[in-house]
């Protein structure tokens, strides 16, 4: 009798064993962006053509919209974790666990134009998220699965920074910011539903068809 294991188990099981004997080595891993893409840009397109041919029928809207989402998280990627210096779990960054503090202290100590872009940079930059996750998401609560999400890869960018990076610091402050900026998203995304709700293309093509 065979055993059918499934390729994403073997792959999760292969990273697993490579991060644990990468612990114990305790080396240090210099990994610059142009690497990350020579990594992650190839398996991204095997997956999708994987996916693709599976399924068989592709929603080519749907598709466009995921692959601008990856680009996307590489965009996040590129902004929030050089320099690529990752370190074993023993060494680790700087962490701060009390609301506010970095945001004020932004505001006390630094010129205008530093405060704003912190702040503001943290929220825009998941903007984006919060506007493509519900777009993509095919199922009822969008608005949960949109937050929890936002949240989750806000937390995964925190936790990595302290773990596995150097010169960088997680900060509760830059959670909140992005949550709030995913939330915005997801509101500019009801906002163009109801947009679209009320004038249907339909409508639109005709009123431009009666003005010719």
């Amino acid at each position: 009798m065979k055993v059918y294991i499934p390729k994403k188990i073997i792959l999760l099981a292969f990273l697993t064993l490579l991060f644990i004997i990468w612990i114990q080595t305790d080396i240090e891993l210099a990994l610059n962006f142009p690497i990350i893409l020579l990594l992650l840009v190839p398996m991204w397109v095997y997956y999708r053509i994987y996916r693709s041919k599976k399924k068989q029928v592709i929603n080519a809207k749907r598709e466009f919209l995921v692959n601008i989402f990856f680009l996307y998280l590489l965009m996040v990627m590129y902004v929030t974790l050089t320099p690529f210096h990752f370190t074993p779990s023993g060494n680790r960054g700087n962490i701060n666990l009390v609301p506010y503090v970095q945001i004020l202290y932004q505001y006390e100590n630094k010129p205008s134009i530093f405060w704003m872009l912190y702040t503001l940079g943290n929220i825009i930059m998941f903007i984006p998220f919060g506007l493509l996750v519900p777009s993509i998401y095919r199922r009822r609560f969008k608005w949960l699965v949109t937050i929890f999400l936002g949240a989750f890869a806000s937390l995964t960018i925190e936790v990595t920074q302290y773990f596995f990076t150097v010169g960088r610091a997680a900060d509760i402050d830059d959670f909140i910011l992005n949550v709030f900026g995913s939330l915005l998203g997801y509101f500019l995304y009801r906002f163009t539903k109801i947009i679209k709700s009320k004038y249907p293309e339909n409508i639109l093509t005709n009123q431009g068809l009666t003005k010719k």
